[in-house]
């Protein structure tokens, strides 16, 4: 079994999260230059082959009205490329409120990682609700 790897994208950093090999705890894993995207884009593919990951988590970034805005369509496309390219299920979750609080999480942890923080906050969230 393979872990879940988590991604939190943006137009400057890409944060990452991933499993540990129970799929019980989200870890912070890295922080990443969105460009240039094909590097960013093998980077993820190297993390994929590397931790042996099963599937990805994407963060999707809706309005408020629970919408897709610009950044949200942005997040589709990047979410499109890593679909062909790893050819791994990949599950879009909503991370409204994810940036503030890992904003927040990240300011009280000191964490060196506020994107990566965000990664690992959308994965746990993902965990928490897919725990059989």
């Amino acid at each position: 079994m393979g872990k879940i790897l988590s991604i939190d994208f943006g137009t400057v950093r890409v944060g990452l999260a991933i499993t540990d090999d129970e799929k019980k705890f989200a870890l912070v894993l890295d922080t990443i230059s969105a460009e240039p995207h094909r590097d960013c884009l093998e980077k993820i593919k190297n993390i994929v082959e590397g931790e042996k990951v099963e599937r990805i988590i994407l963060g999707l970034p809706l309005t408020m009205e629970g919408t897709d805005g610009p950044q949200a369509q942005a997040v589709r496309v990047f979410g499109g490329e890593l679909i062909k390219l790893l050819s791994l299920p990949l599950e879009y979750v909503d991370e409204r409120f994810s940036t503030k609080m890992s904003a927040t999480v990240s300011k009280l942890k000191g964490a060196l990682h506020p994107d990566a923080e965000a990664a690992r906050l959308l994965l746990d969230t993902w965990l928490e609700k897919n725990r059989k």
